[in-house]
């Protein structure tokens, strides 16, 4: 087996309540989609890098009931099993063991890769390429340049189920991987390995918070664009979106980030003057016309209906477009509050609110979020 790559299969653990969330995170949105979820999009991650076998890891039973009505029926597949975990309430290493023991006696995998369902940045197609090590090898985990172990991202054969046993019937008040690495380190019949995490490796990278996961969703679904976009709304007019939108363009474009405005205006609107050349041209018939001086270019479209934002938003030659709109507007959402003033937008499409009392010491921090994302 240490001559050519192992059968590698992929333990994904999804079984957390999503306390810190405040719902279950395996079924939090991702992507474009909106049917796409964090575990649909972590199985077909897995699919599409070539793994032998999955294991989704989905906690105790009767407490899995809302993941499993969830699961798209097409991912169940002949290479996707669900485990359910044996010891309840035990984290990770719960779900580590009970997925390694279901997994022994179908002689699927030779080792099993093991991420969470948290981790949407996780290069998958990594795994294969590192599935080389010794078959004497019974763990290789992930090492920080700092020393720091990444068990979450390891590699695990089902020869270390006696030890994970030993942990969960001994009733340790330690069930952390951590513990469980550091056992099997200790001990002269297990051999663990390492292998280095490339400094600023966003693989690892996980959510706990509703902040870091509609950030992270938002970096996710701009990247996906031609043009990265983020919404300004608000509930009613007059409240300050213009005035938000143009300290944020003004900050943007000092750093160097080319921006465009895309407005909806459903009264109408005139961006000439009557008779002018292209006015003149444009009230004979014309479809289109567009004239082009030496800082500045202009186009008049004739259209039937409204044109979609979106599709003008992606259409621009800039680095971000802000949609500005009275409408909830489209991922990720900034709005823009006043005191008196309910929010309209969901609270996982939402990555910032903001004031116009606030914009002095707001605006700087939304910038650095913003060009991160971008």
């Amino acid at each position: 087996m240490n001559q050519g790559k192992e059968r590698l299969g992929l333990i994904i653990l999804a079984g957390g309540l999503g306390t810190r969330m405040g719902c279950p995170k395996a079924l939090l949105p991702w992507g474009i989609d909106p049917s796409t979820t964090l575990l649909s999009h972590m199985i077909q991650k897995g699919q599409t890098a070539g793994f032998k076998h999955i294991i989704v890891s989905v906690g105790p039973e009767d407490e899995s009931q809302v993941i499993m009505e969830s699961l798209p029926s097409l991912l169940l597949s002949k290479s996707v099993d669900i485990v359910y975990d044996e010891y309840p309430r035990c984290g990770p290493l719960g779900g580590l063991y009970s997925s390694l023991k279901a997994a022994a006696p179908l002689h699927v995998a030779d080792a099993y890769a093991v991420v969470a369902v948290d981790m949407p940045f996780i290069e998958l197609s990594h795994y294969p390429d590192i599935a080389r090590f010794d078959n004497c090898v019974d763990v290789v985990v992930p090492k920080h340049s700092n020393g720091t172990l990444e068990p979450i991202g390891g590699i695990y054969r089902t020869t270390i189920l006696p030890v994970l046993s030993s942990i969960l019937e001994s009733g340790d008040e330690d069930v952390s991987l951590h513990h469980m690495i550091g056992k099997l380190e200790s001990m002269s019949d297990y051999e663990v390995d390492t292998i280095d995490i490339p400094e600023n490796a966003r693989d690892l990278y996980n959510v706990n918070y509703q902040d870091e996961y509609v950030w992270a969703r938002a970096d996710y679904i701009n990247s996906q664009r031609n043009v990265p976009i983020f919404s300004v709304v608000a509930s009613k007019s007059k409240t300050g979106k213009t005035t938000v939108v143009a300290a944020l363009v003004s900050a943007l474009e000092a750093r160097g980030i080319r921006v465009g405005l895309v407005k909806s205006d459903r009264h109408g609107f005139v961006m000439d003057h009557p008779n002018t050349d292209t006015d003149t041209v444009m009230q004979a018939g014309a479809t289109a016309v567009a004239i082009a001086g030496p800082q500045e270019t202009a186009v008049r479209l004739r259209t039937t209906e409204q044109t979609n934002l979106m599709e003008l938003a992606q259409s621009l030659p800039v680095d971000l477009v802000f949609i500005e709109t009275r409408s909830q507007g489209v991922f990720p959402i900034i709005e823009v509050v006043r005191e008196d003033q309910e929010l309209i937008s969901d609270s996982l499409d939402r990555v910032a609110t903001i004031s116009l009392d606030g914009l002095e010491g707001d605006i700087p921090k939304l910038v650095e979020r913003i060009i991160a994302t971008i």
